[in-house]
């Protein structure tokens, strides 16, 4: 583990060397140009955290200061019409979260996460232009809107809350997975899609009779995945979506997506609309349904459909956007008693410079609709500051 942080730690100090020894431009980025086909820019990203989440047994407050999310970023082009993108990440550190095992990562002895990770690992070429690309490594699986909105750019606050429910029995990494996929843009750039093939969930060794061993694993299909969108207005261009333009576009989407393997069914459809409505101030509204199921060699994900939609007003006089937030987990398995939960919640983005220093707030009510075995049926409350520092 230390060599693999070492190596992370390597990347991320020689780009910040590479980075801070050169001038910066009037507009845009540092782009360090090696000739007139390569060449490399780099980002980083900081989100810390101030969270209070009630416990329904206590009525009392876990409470945590966090780095949500600290990463380095390498984009650049290797050849002609070939583009890489590398992306790290130390998601949540320093959390204790409602157990109080503090998320440290500074030995092996007390590190009960994998501390410093690569999160995105891709090489896209763009074999027949924007039309068609080519996209290889470890890269997000097409799914819903906001599995595939920008952490940069979250409207209300992060994403959401089982937006990804698929992760975890897919062998996923937030959203991500190894393999090869097509992506493109079409009629004039308003109709995009995104197909792919991951490793997903690979099957263990099976046993043979003696003599022989035990026969190869991996042997499974791959996961399958696509999206559709398409761009009534402005179009939009990119690996992943703004949660917010704060009017500077007027975008309405459409999109549907699906995602399978084996046993393991998900798909679903989302709305997002962003315009200026009244001079510089803007609405800003998405909506994403989504359906789960496991199936019966994944019995930990419940068949289910899942509701997100979130709405936020921008007052571009003093770069404040008030937003509201709804979230609905319904489960529909009969056999198996219903984890059924509602929240609704709202806060308020502030802008101080753009999305490169930003200040967020978040009240969330948790409403459970069934008792658990092991607490009692209540609402609870979950508030969280967020302050965001970026440059990419």
């Amino acid at each position: 583990m230390f060599r693999k942080l070492r190596g992370h730690l390597a990347f991320a100090v020689l780009a910040a060397i590479v980075f801070l020894s050169l001038p910066a431009p009037a507009h845009g980025q540092v782009v360090v140009k090696v000739n007139d086909v390569v060449n490399f820019r780099f980002g980083i990203q900081f989100q810390g955290w101030a969270d209070w989440l009630q416990d329904a047994n206590s009525e009392g407050y876990s409470q945590n200061f966090l780095v949500r999310r600290i990463r380095f970023i390498l984009a650049g082009q290797l050849a002609k019409n070939v583009s890489i993108f590398y992306q790290t990440d130390e998601p949540r550190a320093g959390n204790s979260g409602a157990t109080g095992d503090k998320n440290i990562c500074s030995s092996v002895a007390n590190c009960p996460s994998s501390g410093l990770i690569t999160q995105d690992a891709y090489v896209e070429w763009k074999l027949a232009g924007d039309p068609l690309m080519l996209d290889g490594g470890l890269f997000l699986v097409p799914t819903s809107r906001n599995g595939l909105t920008s952490t940069q750019s979250f409207l209300s606050y992060d994403i959401g809350t089982w937006a990804l429910q698929g992760n975890g029995i897919e062998k996923g990494n937030g959203g991500r997975d190894y393999g090869f996929g097509a992506k493109g843009y079409l009629v004039d750039d308003h109709l995009e899609y995104r197909f792919a093939a991951f490793d997903g969930a690979r099957n263990p060794t099976s046993p043979q009779a003696a003599p022989y061993g035990n026969a190869a694993g991996s042997r499974n299909s791959f996961r399958m995945a696509g999206r559709v969108q398409y761009d009534f207005f402005d179009v939009e261009k990119g690996y992943v979506y703004p949660g917010t333009y704060r009017g500077t576009k007027r975008v309405l989407a459409i999109g549907g997506w699906g995602d399978g393997q084996g046993d393991y069914k998900a798909y679903g459809g989302d709305i997002f609309f962003d315009s200026p409505i009244v001079g510089k101030d803007a609405l800003t509204a998405e909506f994403d349904y989504n359906h789960f199921e496991g199936g019966d060699k994944n019995p930990t994900l419940l068949k289910q459909n899942d509701v997100f939609a979130n709405a936020g007003w921008y007052f571009d006089i003093c770069k404040l956007q008030p937003f509201i937030v709804y979230q609905k987990l319904n489960q529909t398995d009969d056999s198996k008693p219903p984890g059924d939960q509602e929240r609704l919640g709202g806060g308020l983005n502030w802008y101080i410079s753009n999305q490169n220093l930003k200040l967020s707030f978040l009240y969330e009510h948790i409403h459970p609709k069934n008792k658990p075995a092991t607490a009692r049926i209540k609402n609870t409350s979950h508030f969280s500051f967020q302050l965001q520092a970026l440059y990419f």
